[in-house]
């Protein structure tokens, strides 16, 4: 399982503790908040999550090792509850685990794509419009966009040239940055699924930072291997650009350049990680090659 191994390959010994009391913590969890049929969902990365029942209400179970993650995906939630993410009805930040409301019918935003693209860049970014009104909360504990994106100044094994660009491209965008919001930081369509009539957010990072950041790097691009996949990405990806270009009204460049800082630190982390980074490195160089 994807998940187990993310586990193992980052957390260690820690990681292999935490997997066998798993079981444990859940059986805990689901007396302490009198859950019931709880199965696991499929294709999970890094957290544990489990769909169920809280007497009549269709609930989702989210567990995950590390507590200071869990604690800012808390503390985002509640900040954007009245803009448009999925409702918290409980938590144990001890244990890392927070019970949501679960969205009906569920399916992601992934299933518009390829046909139906524009309707889908369309839903994501009201979705981020939405989000990004959110009052920053006083005395708040979210980290900023540019400590996030210190990974790129470290030396990695990774094309000289490339670092160096998107440092340049950091320093140019932070210089330039007129808007500092409340980020979701990871907005793929993945994130955004639906419940009846409408589309929630679920999974925010929580991050301070340029409002045109949820609406370049991870959005451009998904869904991701089934973007890679596509014979004509440069039209996408190009359509994309325009199309996001039009609905900020902030310049295609300043697009451009947020997704290459974007993709160049997800490759770090993901190299930190001990992760295959082979299909991030082919964006890039679409990137380069479709370079403004």
């Amino acid at each position: 399982m994807e998940f187990e191994n993310n586990v193992r390959l980052i957390y260690e010994k820690e990681g292999e503790k935490w997997l066998e009391n798993l079981p444990f913590l859940i059986k805990k969890l689901a007396s302490q908040w009198n859950l019931e049929d709880l199965k696991v969902y499929p294709d999970l990365t890094y957290n544990y999550v489990l769909k169920g029942w809280q007497e009549k209400n269709p609930i989702v179970l989210k567990v995950g090792i590390d507590l200071c993650a869990l604690q800012q995906e808390y503390a985002a939630l509640q900040a954007f509850k009245e803009h448009g993410v999925i409702s918290v009805i409980d938590a144990n930040l001890e244990e890392g685990a927070l019970l949501l409301t679960q969205a009906i019918p569920g399916k992601t935003l992934s299933s518009f794509f390829p046909k139906q693209d524009d309707k889908a860049l369309r839903i994501a970014c009201e979705l981020v419009t939405s989000l990004h009104q959110t009052p920053l909360p006083k005395n708040h504990s979210f980290p900023l966009l540019s400590e996030w994106l210190k990974i790129i100044d470290q030396d990695w094994e990774f094309p000289l040239h490339q670092l160096q660009r998107a440092r340049k491209l950091k320093d140019e965008l932070f210089r330039n940055s007129k808007s500092q919001v409340l980020l979701h930081g990871d907005l793929h369509y993945g994130n955004i699924i639906s419940n009846k009539d409408t589309w929630r957010v679920i999974d925010p990072k929580g991050v301070v930072g340029d409002s045109l950041y949820d609406m370049t790097g991870c959005l451009l691009r998904e869904p991701f291997k089934l973007f890679m996949s596509q014979e004509n990405i440069f039209n996408f990806l190009r359509h994309r650009r325009e199309f996001i270009a039009n609905y900020t009204q902030r310049p295609v460049k300043e697009i451009w350049a947020w997704t290459y800082v974007q993709t160049v630190m997800s490759i770090c982390w993901s190299l930190e990680d001990g992760q295959n980074v082979d299909l991030k490195r082919k964006f890039l160089e679409i990137l380069e090659h479709d370079d403004l």
